[in-house]
């Protein structure tokens, strides 16, 4: 037997004795290392994504993917998707404010409502009916007409009727007749109006025939008391406390007063306050001597309050009214003579920011204008004042009757509609 045959032979039994033989002292440490070392995850390998066989048979140089140019990419597909989300956001939310197109304007006349357009000076009745009607405006979405109906056999009573923007589907919202309503407003939703009513009593009414919701009594309300931009918050004067403005929730909560005895005005509020179109500013007449109007502005917490208008004499500003982008204001205006009697002047325009004060138009009535803008901001629509209450003094016949002015903002040119209005105006606004 040669040596090799021996170690044949034995190799067996040595291989078994290494395998039974003892635990080097280093194993358990070695363990423990391997299980505190983090592993490399799988997508890190190449193999995970890159046929590596056929790399390994077929070696080809790659080129370098352009990094730098792949991110900027991504950069700019990522803001591409973010800014079209958002504007997608805006506009399944937005609100019928700010600048807009024209549409048709609403009056009535002769107890039934009109439609014209201003552009072409045509008209037609939108709602030609044997009912004496008044007072019509469009939502200020422009889908929707809202109108009094006077109720027949009772003077001074009144149905709040709402009928599509084309005067169809008519829908009395009011279960009980109105007493001789001062105000109606729309809601920026379109889906309610409020009613200030002759006994000074605020009611909500709703277009989906939910019950009609008495907010509160003893108060009166400006033309623009819902907050912009979603009427979340209402304005109003307490008859208890004249010249006053508090603020509340939309449902009647959380009263406050915003205006009333500051130290840092010893004045009064001598006509409508009016929202800015983003909700943030309240214009408002003040007079700080008895005698003398003129335009503040404020926040609209009551803070910030502070004088707009300058002009050297004695004026006195009332009634003002905001452009559709919220830059400027428009107002009635009389100035005193050296006798102190006051005399209409044409309607002013300020910009927000303060400033010199343009004239705009011919001098109004002796009473002043009914100032509306046009939705697109470039003209104002003009209307004598006493069209605003000729229904209650001439409930059964057409009442007062007034041709409406549009004065060009452009040019500073004026043209009378050959329009017989007996009412309250209303622009439509269009998307």
């Amino acid at each position: 037997m040669t040596a090799e045959t021996r170690f044949e032979r034995s190799l067996p039994g040595i291989l078994e004795d290494l395998y039974l033989g003892p635990t080097p002292d280093y194993r358990d440490e070695v363990l423990a290392a391997a299980v505190r070392t983090r592993q490399r995850p799988a997508w890190t390998f190449p193999g995970r994504w890159f046929p590596m066989l056929d790399i390994a048979v077929r070696p080809v140089a790659a080129p370098r993917l352009p990094l730098g140019a792949l991110g900027v990419a991504l950069l700019l597909i990522a803001l591409l998707v973010a800014a079209l989300a958002y504007v997608g956001s805006q506009q399944r939310t937005r609100l019928p404010f700010g600048p807009a197109r024209n549409g048709l304007i609403t009056w009535a006349f002769d107890g039934d409502i009109y439609v014209g357009d201003p552009a072409s000076g045509d008209i037609r009745a939108a709602i030609p009916a044997p009912d004496i009607d008044r007072n019509p405006t469009f939502s200020r979405d422009g889908t929707h007409l809202a109108f009094l109906r006077q109720v027949p056999d009772h003077t001074g009573d009144f149905d709040l009727v709402v009928t599509q923007a084309d005067g169809s589907s008519p829908l009395v919202v009011s279960a009980v007749p109105l007493k001789m309503p001062s105000e109606v407003v729309w809601a920026p939703d379109g889906k309610s109006l409020l009613v200030n009513d002759e006994d000074t009593r605020m009611f909500r009414y709703f277009l989906d025939g939910s019950t009609s919701q008495l907010l509160l009594e003893g108060v009166a309300f400006d033309p623009q008391p819902f907050q912009p931009p979603d009427g979340g918050r209402i304005f109003y004067e307490r008859t208890s406390d004249p010249g006053s403005l508090y603020m509340m929730s939309a449902d009647g909560s959380g009263a406050r007063r915003i205006f009333g005895s500051q130290a840092s005005c010893a004045c009064s509020r001598v006509g409508p306050a009016a929202w800015s179109p983003d909700g943030r500013l309240i214009a408002l007449p003040l007079s700080t001597d008895g005698e003398t109007g003129r335009l503040f502005v404020m926040n609209a917490d009551g803070t910030g309050l502070h004088q707009l208008t300058d002009e050297a004499g004695k004026w006195f500003e009332s009634e003002p009214a905001w452009s559709p982008d919220g830059t400027q204001i428009a107002f009635n205006r009389w100035q005193a003579d050296d006798a102190g009697d006051y005399e209409v002047r044409p309607i002013g325009i300020v910009p927000v920011s303060g400033g010199q004060v343009r004239s705009v138009g011919v001098g109004p009535s002796s009473g002043g204008a009914l100032i509306e803008w046009a939705p697109d901001g470039k003209s104002i629509l003009s209307l004598p004042d006493t069209v605003r209450e000729g229904f209650k003094w001439s409930q059964g016949a057409p009442g007062t009757i007034a041709r409406p002015t549009i004065i060009d903002l452009t040019d500073g040119s004026t043209r009378q509609l050959d329009w017989s209005v007996g009412s309250i105006s209303s622009w439509q606004r269009l998307p």
